[in-house]
């Protein structure tokens, strides 16, 4: 497994990296981000909750790994990431951050002499300048039945050939406005190099 996921992690990497600063493109320019080497975001590896999409598991591409198997995944990752100059970091708990489509509570009702108090910010403890976390799976092996002749971020129907690779990218934003977690497939296809490229993302989810 180390192999092709350390190829297609690299290449997840400098997509990132090369993404340009148009507001409507997918992958986004990021300032102040951070990726967790650790595949999901978790200590095993693997989800927590699979995104819901037929196809979208990665036993169904490998085995599943070993403990010692996602250690070597993330050391090879955290050599990735140096290599290109990113920093490796968890996601940090705001605990006084909700999300960004929680509403602002109304205040209280009743009368009272006393000045109205106004309502709870329950965006206090957001930070003042946005952070973004990346997390990236485990590759999975073609293009996942729930995910073919669906719309990518580009408005196409998506269905590939040859040799392709998807890989679940979650971004998590926390501004002060709240935080947001979408996340997307990667689809990559070998070219006649030999070399993987992204050729198509699709939105699967967003949650705030």
């Amino acid at each position: 497994m180390v192999g092709i996921e350390s190829e297609l992690f690299s290449a997840v990497v400098r997509a990132q990296l090369a993404a340009g600063d148009a507001d409507d493109a997918y992958p986004h320019r990021l300032d102040r981000f951070r990726y967790d080497a650790r595949p999901y975001g978790t200590n095993t590896g693997y989800p927590e909750v699979f995104a819901g999409v037929e196809g979208v598991d990665p036993t169904l591409s490998f085995a599943k790994a070993s403990e010692s198997e996602i250690g070597r995944v993330v050391e090879s990752r955290k050599d990735i990431l140096q290599a290109n100059g990113v920093r490796q970091g968890r996601l940090v708990s705001y605990p006084q951050c909700a999300g960004a489509g929680v509403p602002v509570p109304p205040p209280p009702r009743g009368r009272s002499s006393t000045r109205r108090a106004k309502p709870a910010d329950v965006h206090a403890g957001c930070p003042k300048t946005p952070e973004y976390y990346v997390t990236v799976g485990l590759p999975l092996r073609g293009q996942p039945e729930g995910l073919k002749d669906i719309r990518d971020t580009r408005g196409d129907k998506v269905r590939l050939r040859g040799e392709v690779w998807t890989i679940l990218v979650d971004e998590t934003s926390v501004a002060s406005h709240g935080w947001s977690r979408s996340q997307y497939a990667w689809l990559f296809k070998r070219n006649d190099e030999g070399v993987l490229e992204l050729t198509n993302t699709i939105l699967i989810g967003v949650v705030q």
